[in-house]
């Protein structure tokens, strides 16, 4: 899994790119630690690129958006795949999170 992040206007914008697996999931919290700066602004995870996700890489989206929200900030997920979205639906999550066709949506619904 490759994660690249972008400070936008609206909020940061984090590309994940491959798959999304319990053997990345630390390297992900890791990365999204440093990315967001102590969740100083809102979040944007574009998942054009995300081939594959597990369960620890769905409790990994939760742990961010729960960090996320308890520093007064706010997570959506953007482009999600059709085999991850059937994911989310599949294992009732597909409530937990706000998805958006792509990214410009997502950070249309933050304002």
């Amino acid at each position: 899994m490759n994660i690249a992040s972008e400070q936008h206007v609206a909020a940061m914008v984090i590309q994940i790119n491959g798959e999304m697996t319990a053997d990345e999931c630390d390297n992900f919290k890791r990365k999204m630690l440093e990315a967001t700066n102590n969740f100083a602004s809102d979040i944007i995870v574009d998942c054009t690129s995300l081939s594959l996700i597990d369960s620890v890489g769905l409790e990994s989206l939760l742990w961010l958006s729960d960090e996320a929200r308890r520093n007064k900030s706010r997570m959506r997920l953007a482009c999600v795949p059709k085999t991850v979205s059937n994911i989310l639906r599949l294992t009732r999550l597909d409530g937990a999170f706000s998805t958006h066709s792509n990214v410009e949506a997502a950070a249309r619904s933050l304002h």
